[in-house]
């Protein structure tokens, strides 16, 4: 099993989150509804762009969000994932920065 302590330029990267209710902002929002464009990368300061993967609900109906970016998303330096509710009435927008490296610690065996 690949180690997830910094996350590896150039190499799919899946993480979670919660978003958070906006009727009540104490609360994460359970099994958010995620429309396309609401998930979106931009690389290095670059524009945005929708994810290949839309993120969703894992396990189903609960308030973990897991979001799967591809090898492609994470060919940068810089990797920032926008979350905003296209419908703009169910959860709060949210910013998420992944600084990438070129090794994690699995690499050190190898090299």
């Amino acid at each position: 099993m690949a180690t997830y302590n910094t996350p590896k330029r150039a190499t799919a990267f899946k993480f979670y989150i919660g978003l958070v209710d906006q009727a009540n902002t104490k609360l994460l929002k359970a099994n958010p509804t995620i429309a396309s464009g609401d998930f979106q990368v931009s690389k290095d300061g670059g524009a945005f762009a929708n994810l290949t993967t839309l993120p969703s609900a894992n396990p189903a109906s609960g308030r973990a969000v897991m979001i799967d970016l591809s090898a492609t998303e994470m060919t940068a330096d810089n990797v920032v994932v926008q979350c905003v509710d296209a419908s703009g009435a169910e959860w709060c927008d949210q910013l998420i920065n992944l600084q990438t490296t070129a090794n994690q610690l699995d690499d050190l065996a190898t090299a």
